[in-house]
């Protein structure tokens, strides 16, 4: 897809998700405090259900091209030509940049679902890799079941499999009772096995001493993997709506989730004087409460940006915000940005690097009266040998995590914790609080 065209797709798919219905509301016009709420949703259920039509659309079309593609490399690797190999190897990058893209205006829209509730959101995700082909036939089931229930204005269903972070169910739903979950299933296959489960009440745990020997192997493991999702699916929901649980991912783990009572602070507000000062040089540059690097730069500092962020940062790593695309994290189309500055970032003509300062943030911490330092190799091993975490989810460098201690019990800060003043701009004084006072209410309630 040419660049031009993928911008227009792109701004287009971006106003149907984050501007349409009050747009439409107000005619255009400035917003006012005095409207009918619930004319709002059903406006922004109608954007989503168009801008949903158009993604769907483009990631069907991105995936036949890429199969395609996929052919093409491989007779190119057949005949050893490496020029070509070059250039479809390109193509092939290019498509899934593209599809990125489209598949985070999705999660756009999920995270208004959730009204951008971080803790909902991990419950969904449960890091499986690969995509559903959108083309496939049965596929046809889930879209028919989702315009069925987008028939009623004061509802949307998103299809999950055009996101990157919804991974339970095969929709998410909104309406006025509130979020649901659900799982669509077709075929002869699948029929059979959910009314053997439904007849023989099955679950995850009772499985195998009720169906036993009596049916294949092949069968017995597709009704395995059905109950394991549903359980999860089941638990996500639990969670949801009622705000505790056993953990969708890990079943044996305990969820509560406790809101916080401060207000979620951010440096939103930083990107406003560094996009003016970009407006008349090519970089700008801040640093947020000692410890967050920030760079933002166009044209030629686009390059010359990172060694200099490298320089700022070592020897930590620093992020491109626009790697934000899989995480799980407030999507780019959801940042206070004007759309030029949006498509900017997206397209690449503008490159915002962000990279923390670990030293300073545990001074920091401490500075705030929350006892943090670095941990031993053999602290941290320790600690993920008795927790129930992967060892991906902690925080780590040069194979030490960062420890704090409240109210007596040792905790290691995880990836999730970082990421989120990283690629959602939360102050780290805001996270550092806010991890303090769910760790001190999460202990006063045991």
């Amino acid at each position: 897809m040419e660049l031009l065209k993928f911008e227009e797709k792109i701004k287009e798919i971006l106003f149907y998700c984050r501007t349409y219905g009050a747009y439409t509301l107000f005619d255009g016009k400035a917003p006012t405090t005095d409207f009918d709420g619930e004319e709002l949703n059903r406006l922004c259920y109608d954007g989503f259900k168009i801008a949903q039509s158009k993604i769907l659309f483009e990631l069907r079309d991105l995936q036949k091209v890429r199969q395609s593609t996929e052919q093409e490399i491989k007779q190119a690797k057949r005949e050893r030509n490496q020029t070509l190999l070059s250039e479809l190897t390109e193509k092939s990058k290019t498509l899934d940049y593209q599809s990125d893209i489209f598949r985070n205006l999705a999660d756009s829209i999920a995270w208004q679902m959730i009204n951008g509730q971080h803790y909902f959101y991990r419950r969904l995700f449960t890091y499986e890799s690969g995509e559903k082909n959108l083309n496939d036939k049965s596929f046809e089931y889930v879209i028919d079941f989702t315009n069925k229930i987008n028939e009623n204005r004061d509802s949307f269903c998103l299809i999950t499999d055009i996101t990157h972070n919804i991974q339970l169910g095969d929709c998410l739903i909104v309406d006025k009772e509130g979020i649901k979950v659900s799982e669509i299933k077709s075929g002869k296959k699948n029929s059979e096995a959910l009314e053997l489960i439904e007849k023989e009440q099955l679950n995850e745990n009772n499985v195998d001493s009720i169906i036993g020997e009596s049916y294949d192997k092949e069968f017995k493991k597709q009704i395995k993997r059905m109950l394991t999702q549903k359980g999860k699916t089941e638990r996500a929901a639990k969670i949801i709506k009622e705000n505790e649980g056993p953990d969708s991912k890990l079943k044996d783990s305990k969820v509560k989730i406790i809101e916080n009572d401060f207000e979620i602070e951010t440096y939103h507000s930083a990107f406003n004087k560094l996009f003016k000062q970009l407006e008349e040089k090519d970089w700008a540059y801040d640093c947020i409460e000692a410890i967050v690097h920030v760079g933002v730069y166009k044209n030629d500092w686009r390059l010359y940006g990172q060694p200099t962020m490298k320089g700022l940062c070592k020897p930590y790593s620093f992020y491109d915000l626009i790697s934000n695309c899989r995480l799980i994290s407030e999507p780019i189309f959801m940042k206070p940005f004007t759309d030029k500055q949006i498509l900017d970032i997206v397209l690449g003509r503008v490159k915002i690097y962000i990279g923390i300062d670990y030293e300073k943030f545990i001074e920091f911490s401490n500075f705030l009266g929350i006892k943090a330092s670095w941990s031993t190799s053999k602290e941290l091993h320790k600690y993920l040998d008795n927790k129930s975490y992967s060892p991906k989810e902690i925080f780590s460098f040069e194979n030490r995590g960062i420890k704090v201690d409240i109210l007596g019990q040792q905790m290691f800060l995880g990836q999730g914790f970082f990421m989120k003043i990283i690629f959602d701009q939360i102050l780290p004084s805001t996270m550092l609080l806010k991890y303090q006072y769910q760790l001190t209410k999460g202990i006063e309630n045991k």
